[in-house]
């Protein structure tokens, strides 16, 4: 009888959480695959079709049922006029400054503007002119990113439709002549080659972000600005160069040259996995590649000046030590130590910028923390910086490679973004401020503390958390809270200034920053602590720092939100799935929620260095306790979600939040919504333009402080 009472009283609750959200009907389908005699069974195998008619009616109906509920969230408008109140103080948001002779250049994203426009001026006080808008595309264009070439004659402006990154297209500004040029590559630009006007790009079969390109139908040519196309030549193909092709697509190949005095360009050789293989040869040689650095140097990020290389090597040193390689003998195992391994991690990749005669080298304390030396380039020297490291994050940046003039910013998780400027070769006696920039003043700072810990995981290992707190919160339980967490490639979650924090802070919420393991915040073995087979660690610390905060009283399990994008969907699906009645909201965003089957999307191959393959049996494994969507149970009270996706994402494709939450709806016990959440002018996470990316998070936040029974 109690058996029976049980059963019923689980079928009412699924009955009355199905009746409160009349989700669009999900089919199903007998699908299977069996690895190393295990079969899995895939009953949403046939959302992976993202070209049939069925599928795309399927998600045009989940993101029209999750609109018509987040429609409807009284606290959106609210926050969203917060939001442009926020973005009101500060009257322009300069970024990138670079300079050419006297001239600088910068993008800008002024108050009413919805999308970024590059500028210049003629020094510091000069008439701001417009150099590029998206406009110059299309209405539905946004400038990414741009380059100057190292002759300083040429200006690469990239600029992408709506929120893909894939099929972005370059137009070359003609600095001197201060105007566009008419070439445009059949391809995507992938930077400046040698020689003057010289410009890499790669072709390849399709842009679709849903097909499959393997590496070995990638090809490289160079372009020379002012010249047709059709005399274009391939420097880089499997039909050229098998050799440095890997067929298993755990690879991919990038060609590029480091400095202007370098007689030689490269070719990385990369993945996921943190240490690059590099090939090398001579400019206009025509010569076969070489290998010079293998995987197993353990190389993370290198550094050219001249005939020296600069290298961040791993071998024997998690924390990372730099090296010096004469480049007249490519022979790593003759290089020579610079700078040994410190106590915390270097902070290896964009980290490590160049003037013309330093590197500036950075370390980072459990991701929160910056401080930097330099190496004089000329004699090698490694010193400490000579500026005041007064907040979280400090980091200098050139202005370009003639000089030793260096931008600085500074920032922290509650420290508005400062900036200032000086010289590394020979320090002003007091750093100074560009005449058009500006650092105002934001409320709430005041009022808010920041709190850095280490709390305990569930093995005893120390996890660094970070709390942001109005000052008179109480600790009653009572406080909406959110944990945010990456936990992969051993990337660091850092100290950022992100104003949205401190309106929320004032209005009670508690937000918490969980370092877990798979980060880089203590180094490759903090990441190695949660690889692969130690995976789990990841999603553990973070439900460990969930733990934490109701035993402190924070907040309790009712009041509780997390939210992680990408690879961190990992552990915000694995942990709302292994603890359900610890979490009460969940946002994974454009997250990979279906592992095993992750490795068969297009971007999947030259993921599994990181998170395995289902052909190794142990890796296989691994993935199958990672995967949330083989975690779902029928009859269970999850939190709610709002699982999110781009429909041009090209790195997490579509169905893998799709499968996770038709799963949950049709499992879910509780009275809590589960929506799936369409961008189809997005990419991976992006938006068309700022104020659509304010309201989408607007929106959001709403969803999280109804579903957490926030109270103002």
């Amino acid at each position: 009888m109690k058996k029976f009472c049980a059963g019923f009283l689980t079928l009412f609750c699924l009955l009355n959480a199905k009746a409160q959200y009349q989700y669009p009907a999900t089919k199903t389908v007998d699908s299977s695959d069996t690895w190393h005699n295990i079969t899995i069974k895939d009953p949403y195998r046939w959302m992976e079709d993202l070209k049939s008619e069925t599928t795309n009616n399927w998600f045009k109906a989940q993101n029209d049922y999750t609109k018509s509920i987040m429609d409807k969230l009284p606290l959106t408008n609210e926050i969203y006029n917060e939001f442009l109140m926020l973005d009101s103080i500060q009257p322009d948001k300069i970024g990138k400054v670079r300079q050419v002779g006297n001239t600088l250049f910068y993008f800008n994203l002024k108050i009413g503007d919805a999308k970024p426009t590059i500028y210049k001026r003629n020094g510091e006080n000069g008439k701001e002119e417009l150099v590029a808008n998206n406009l110059m595309w299309s209405a539905n264009h946004n400038l990414s990113d741009y380059e100057i070439d190292p002759y300083q004659q040429y200006m690469a402006v990239t600029a992408g439709e709506g929120g893909k990154e894939i099929t972005a297209v370059t137009k070359f500004y003609n600095i001197a002549q201060g105007k566009f040029m008419s070439d445009s590559i059949p391809g995507r630009f992938a930077g400046f080659a040698p020689g003057e006007g010289n410009v890499y790009y790669m072709q390849q079969p399709t842009w679709d972000v849903h097909q499959i390109v393997e590496d070995k139908d990638r090809t490289f040519k160079i372009h020379k600005l002012g010249t047709d196309t059709v005399q274009d030549k391939t420097m880089l193909s499997y039909q050229l160069n098998p050799e440095l092709y890997d067929l298993t697509n755990t690879k991919q190949l990038w060609p590029a040259w480091l400095c202007k005095d370098c007689n030689y360009e490269i070719v990385y050789a990369s993945s996921v996995s943190p240490f690059i293989e590099i090939y090398y040869r001579k400019i206009n040689s025509g010569d076969k590649w070489k290998k010079i650095i293998s995987e197993t140097d353990e190389v993370t990020t290198l550094n050219a000046f001249a005939d020296k290389l600069f290298l961040v090597s791993k071998k024997n040193a998690p924390n990372g030590k730099l090296m010096l390689m004469n480049m007249n003998n490519q022979d790593i195992s003759k290089a020579v130590l610079i700078a040994a391994e410190k106590n915390i991690p270097l902070n290896y990749g964009d980290g490590l910028t160049q003037t013309k005669n330093f590197l500036i080298v950075p370390y980072m304390s459990n991701g929160v923390q910056l401080f930097h030396y330099t190496v004089d380039m000329r004699n090698n020297t490694f010193a400490k910086i000579p500026f005041a490291e007064n907040t979280n994050l400090m980091y200098l940046t050139p202005f370009n490679k003639s000089n030793d003039d260096v931008h600085i910013v500074r920032s922290g998780w509650t420290t508005p973004i400062t900036f200032t400027y000086s010289n590394l070769d020979k320090p002003f006696a007091k750093e100074k401020t560009l005449a058009f920039r500006t650092s105002p003043s934001y409320p709430y700072t005041n009022e808010t503390i920041v709190e850095e810990i280490e709390i305990p995981g569930h093995d005893g290992v120390m996890i660094p958390v970070s709390i942001i707190r109005n000052k008179q919160t109480k600790l009653n339980g009572e406080n909406t809270a959110y944990v945010y967490s990456y936990g992969a490639y051993g990337i660091s979650s850092s100290a950022v200034f992100f104003p949205n924090f401190l309106l929320l802070a004032h209005k009670g919420v508690v937000i918490a920053v969980a370092h877990v393991r798979g980060g880089g915040e203590k180094g490759e073995n903090w990441h190695l602590s949660g690889f692969k087979q130690s995976k789990p660690n990841t999603w553990k610390d973070l439900n460990s720092t969930a733990e934490y905060l109701v035993s402190k009283g924070y907040t309790s399990p009712k009041h509780l939100a997390c939210e992680g994008g990408s690879a961190g969907g990992i552990l915000i699906g694995r942990a709302v799935t292994e603890r359900p009645d610890l979490w009460a909201c969940a946002v994974p965003q454009v997250g990979c929620l279906s592992m095993v089957r992750q490795e068969f999307s297009p971007n999947g191959s030259v993921n599994t260095p990181e998170f395995g393959s289902v052909k190794n049996i142990n890796e296989f494994f691994s993935l199958m306790e990672m995967d949330a969507l083989l975690h779902v149970e029928n009859g269970t009270k999850y939190p709610a979600m709002l699982i999110t996706t781009g429909w041009n994402d090209p790195r997490v494709i579509s169905w893998q939040p799709a499968k996770f939450a038709a799963a949950v709806q049709a499992a879910n016990a509780s009275d809590k919504p589960i929506l799936l959440q369409v961008d189809y002018n997005a990419g991976h996470g992006d938006s068309e333009d700022k104020f659509a990316a304010f309201k989408k998070e607007a929106a959001k936040w709403a969803f999280i402080l109804q579903q957490t029974g926030y109270k103002k």
